[in-house]
């Protein structure tokens, strides 16, 4: 996908018009449809029945369809720089490549970040949710500098490790979390990311739950998570062994990764992600969970996914469509630059055309996905990721696809097609 760029509307002053082929998002359907900008800003969008005759300049889009800012639950922006790493087929040899190459000093953290809002903001991001990595106090610092500007906002999760002897080295940093870094600045409001099952214990899970913030983690991401939380075996041990970590009464939980998490994170609305590998067991237990006030919401990375070639083999395609049906919330994210190949954009709308491609997904459920879904994730207001009503608040910006046809049909072809976007409306 190209890069979003700012449209030239953005820079009006005064009242303009754009007719626009059809706008979408999870509530509603227009086409064609016309939005109402007052100096760079949107007021409204709906029908031109709806809107009626404005004596105001016109701007023609009617090739195009409008989405609300997306939400990317789920990024790595201070991955950014690393560059190609090939996976070879080992997750933790992988990562241990990555932790050798990844940013260390600060500036360079700072620089990784502002390259990846730099590519957010160009792939029509309006929230996200950032794993600010090892620790990563630089990365929430960076992410707050750079956000505003691009008009991102969202949550940055501070990255936890703590297993074995390194446990209360994570419980203790999870402690002074909220005393030592304002709960939100810049738009970015502070989160904690226990890493995953495999390097934090349950102690560190639950200090992050009691802080009372938004808590993300990676959960039944591999195989070998899976045998490691069942019996401590496999190469996740080797891994605890090189970092100092390891000691012998890791010897698993006799249980699979959702039902050791999730208890420890119960109605604090985690963000649980990847669960490429579900159980029924456990897609019940989210599903239960799902009806209180508070539930987990799953997020999705369908191009990581592929990278890491998950599914194995004799295992079953991802159960997204499950969740879903059975009301658990499935947000979509893009996990870091380096599983993106060369992508110049980090955009979740890739996520969706490559679900619309491979499934079938319907167009209008990934909306849903990459906006209501990942706005309740995230703890943005529903509103925020819809349609502008007269009157009635919204988005103040929005991300326009070309997309031939009529109707539905336009937005199918803007899932199935790499055509590129733009803004339409100027950073709040």
């Amino acid at each position: 996908m190209q890069h979003a760029q700012p449209s030239d509307i953005a820079a009006r002053s005064g009242r303009t018009v754009v007719r626009l082929g059809a706008a979408v998002d999870a509530e509603r359907m227009l086409a064609p449809a016309v939005a109402v900008m007052e100096a760079g800003a949107l007021v409204a969008v709906d029908t031109p029945e709806a809107i009626g005759r404005i004596d105001a300049p016109a701007v023609d889009r009617s090739g195009h369809v409008a989405l609300p800012p997306l939400v990317n639950s789920h990024a790595h922006l201070d991955l950014t720089s690393v560059g190609p790493v090939p996976f070879d087929g080992t997750f933790a040899h992988w990562a241990a490549q990555v932790r050798e190459r990844r940013a260390s000093k600060p500036q360079e953290i700072a620089a990784s970040v502002q390259e990846g809002v730099r590519r957010s903001a160009a792939g029509g991001t309006g929230f996200i949710g950032d794993i600010a990595g090892n620790f990563g106090l630089a990365a929430l610092e960076a992410l707050r500098a750079a956000a505003p500007a691009a008009g991102i906002e969202g949550v940055s999760f501070v990255e936890v490790f703590g297993i074995g002897n390194a446990s209360a080295r994570g419980v203790e940093f999870l402690r002074g979390l909220a005393e030592r870094v304002p709960a939100e600045l810049g738009g970015i409001r502070l989160g904690a990311s226990p890493h995953a099952p495999y390097s934090c214990d349950d102690a560190v899970y639950q200090a992050a739950a009691e802080l009372g913030i938004p808590v993300a983690t990676h959960l039944s991401e591999t195989l070998d998570e899976v045998r490691f939380v069942r019996d401590g075996s496999g190469p996740f041990e080797g891994l605890l062994k090189s970092v100092g970590a390891w000691t012998p009464e890791l010897r698993g939980w006799a249980c699979d990764p959702v039902a050791r998490v999730l208890p420890l994170v119960r109605q604090r609305g985690a963000l649980l992600v990847h669960l490429n590998y579900l159980t029924d067991a456990a897609l019940d237990m989210l599903a239960v969970e799902g009806r209180g006030d508070r539930p987990p919401v799953a997020v999705y990375c369908p191009r990581a996914s592929a990278f890491f070639r998950h599914p194995a083999e004799g295992h079953a395609p991802h159960r997204y469509r499950e969740l879903l049906a059975a009301g658990v919330p499935v947000a979509l994210g893009t996990d870091s630059a380096i599983v993106l190949g060369d992508a110049p954009a980090i955009s979740v709308l890739d996520e969706m055309r490559l679900l619309h491609r491979r499934d079938g997904t319907d167009p209008r459920l990934l909306v849903a996905m990459a906006t209501v879904h990942g706005a309740q994730a995230l703890g943005v207001a529903r509103q925020r990721v819809l349609l502008p009503r007269a009157g009635a608040g919204g988005a103040r910006r929005l991300v326009t696809v070309l997309g031939e046809g009529n109707g539905q049909d336009r937005l199918r072809r803007a899932m199935a097609e790499d055509h590129p976007c733009e803004w339409l409306g100027s950073p709040p």
